[in-house]
């Protein structure tokens, strides 16, 4: 079990919030000067601050409409006599992420073989290896960086089989051999989100418990990510972290989170990058008598987050595209399968839309954020 870690907040230098917001900066350039001309602190930010926290999440609750404009039409035929491996992560969001997945292979003619795993680091490499052993024509995974299974993917490096991965800290390179890598620690904007939501939704009034999962390494930059952007914008915010591990998911965390807050009676938000993790929380949060002081934020959340939103149990989400992004994966095997060159794959931001109870879709799964994906993805692809 890895053990729980509690820090106070500590000055940081200011980084630009540019770099957490990434799409949104043409906004914040244009709305200087927004907020009161004083610049008084109410509580934790400024009125400027505030204004840029209500900027940046105004425009992260809009619906995408388009995928991503980088993508050019493939121009050529694409193979359909594929056999694509897809590892699991080990949480339920990976198995929803291979179902899309599936979809967009069956539009390509392609069999999609599931692997499982626990997410331990002996079950994933163990999945690894037998996929290896498949000797596929492409392999798809998620959440886990390439050390635990360095190995195995350089024998699929070396027999030409490309490898496409989301969620990972790390980007695709030559030296790792990944084809693709998405949602990575460069482009990963869900931490900065998620900070300027709570910023703005508390008017500056938020203390904030941080529930990390270290064993998922892409969520260090999440973390960052949320950090810098917390205290850019409300450097008066108290905040503390907490760290659990894949298997108290479900578990042990409701009970571990009410306990650091009985400890630490101001916390009133609680934000998990990983939308899993917070399952029974506000269950645990009700029978404590917790539910009307601590809030509930999420990202990376799923089906089971966006219900919780639309029934009041929780404050907020963030929908990552997961069709946006599953669909693409498929998209850049083909343009390798068809020997197109893809785009600059490591630099495609993620499409996402924090979800409030004004804007989320009741739904009993995950849903497209932008309605025409497959329409739009078939028309690159040339096929009905």
């Amino acid at each position: 079990m890895i053990p729980m870690t509690t820090t106070r907040r500590t000055p940081r230098p200011r980084h630009a919030i540019g770099a957490i917001a990434l799409g949104v900066l043409p906004l914040l350039l244009t709305a200087c000067g927004g907020g009161g001309a004083s610049g008084e602190t109410i509580d934790g930010s400024s009125d400027e601050q505030l204004s840029e926290a209500a900027e940046i999440n105004a425009t992260a609750q809009e619906r995408p409409t388009e995928i991503w404009e980088q993508l050019e039409p493939i121009g050529a035929e694409i193979p359909s006599d594929k056999t694509i491996v897809s590892i699991l992560c080990g949480v339920t969001s990976c198995e929803e992420l291979n179902n899309i997945f599936a979809e967009a292979a069956d539009v390509l003619g392609w069999e999609v073989i599931t692997l499982t795993t626990t997410g331990t680091p002996e079950s994933v490499k163990d999945a690894w290896a037998q996929a290896v052993r498949l000797e596929p024509d492409g392999v798809i995974a998620s959440g886990h960086d390439t050390h635990l299974y360095a190995a195995e993917l350089a024998e699929l490096v070396e027999a030409g089989v490309p490898v496409v991965q989301n969620s990972l800290s790390e980007q695709a390179t030559e030296e790792n051999g990944l084809l693709a890598s998405f949602n990575n620690a460069v482009t990963t904007r869900a931490g900065g989100l998620a900070a300027a939501y709570i910023v703005d939704e508390s008017q500056g009034s938020a203390s904030t418990l941080y529930v990390d999962i270290p064993a998922f390494t892409v969520l260090a930059a999440v973390r960052e990510n949320f950090e810098e952007s917390y205290d850019e914008l409300c450097p008066g915010c108290e905040y503390q972290t907490m760290d659990i591990s894949i298997t108290q998911v479900g578990k042990e965390v409701p009970n571990l989170v009410v306990s650091k807050l009985r400890a630490n009676p101001d916390i009133n938000r609680v934000m998990f990058p990983s939308g899993a993790a917070s399952t029974g929380v506000a269950a645990a949060l009700r029978a404590a008598g917790l539910a009307d002081k601590v809030e509930i934020v999420t990202s990376s959340s799923g089906a089971t987050n966006f219900a919780a939103v639309a029934a009041g149990d929780e404050l907020a989400g963030q929908a990552l595209g997961f069709y946006e992004l599953m669909w693409l994966e498929a998209d850049t095997l083909a343009r390798h399968f068809a020997g197109v060159e893809p785009a600059d794959l490591n630099e495609l931001p993620m499409i996402r839309q924090t979800l409030v109870a004004d804007n989320v879709v009741e739904t009993e799964g995950l849903y497209p954020l932008v309605e025409t994906y497959d329409d739009q993805f078939k028309a690159l692809w040339g096929v009905e």
